[in-house]
């Protein structure tokens, strides 16, 4: 099933749809994550990442069930320990999209790490560890890793002084508001009276001043009349390591 078809379950995942957005969603759906380590982080670490709905996780760990894990991993039972049972059993690899080392040697989590970033396309490798009030992560995501949201901050509704019929365009902020644009971002148009071919498109900016812009050829469009106004469509940023 193509990722852009496939249904949230909002009766399971609308507040958290509504934090990371549909498109991580049907990428987490799509993931299946190796975990090894099953003390008081790696179990903390599972529990998070079934409940937020991933494909299939796969856990791995070695050591047998002790009394201190009584404190820390809330699914091992007093009978589990007396009875010397295996935490959990171990399985291969390259059939993640994920893999998390917990309660790993340094020495096994570089040889993973090497395995998972020498695959196409590269499997994301995290290694981390708690002791006590201190923590230590490692992340490979691979040579470069997209943001979908490089500043996290809600765009600002800005509202329009004036466009001119021209080529090009000029665009002017209400007030002399600071737009606080960059040349190359887009802009997308709303309610704008008059010049209503723009509203809903989106357009490419080219900063004049703190408090205008150009947006290419308007001439062929109606002239301005007034009002409208204008929101930064977010694009996503790669990063390459």
């Amino acid at each position: 099933m193509a990722a852009d078809s496939m249904e949230i379950d909002d009766s399971l995942y609308s507040r958290q749809r509504y934090v990371l957005g549909d498109s991580a969603m049907h990428q987490m759906a799509q993931s299946s994550v190796f975990l090894s380590g099953m003390g008081g982080l790696g179990i903390e670490i599972a529990k998070n990442i079934v409940l937020a709905g991933v494909k299939a996780v796969t856990l791995h760990d070695t050591k047998q069930c002790e009394t201190w894990d009584l404190g820390s991993n809330f699914f091992i039972r007093k009978e589990d320990v007396l009875n010397q049972r295996k935490r959990v059993e171990a399985v291969f690899l390259s059939k993640y999209q994920c893999v998390i080392l917990t309660e790993a040697r340094l020495s096994l989590q570089k040889r993973v790490n090497e395995f998972c970033h020498s695959q196409q396309p590269p499997i994301r490798f995290i290694g981390c560890d708690a002791y006590g009030i201190c923590v230590r992560v490692f992340c490979d995501f691979g040579e470069e890793f997209e943001v979908s949201d490089p500043t996290g901050e809600e765009p600002k509704e800005i509202f329009i002084q004036s466009i001119t019929q021209d080529s090009p365009g000029v665009v002017t902020c209400m007030d002399n508001q600071p737009h606080g644009l960059q040349t190359g971002q887009s802009v997308v148009f709303r309610e704008v009276n008059g010049m209503v071919e723009l509203n809903g498109t989106a357009r490419q900016v080219s900063v004049l001043s703190p408090h205008s812009f150009a947006i290419g050829d308007t001439s062929q469009l109606q002239p301005y009349v007034h009002g409208g106004f204008f929101v930064l469509v977010k694009t996503p940023k790669t990063y390459r390591f």
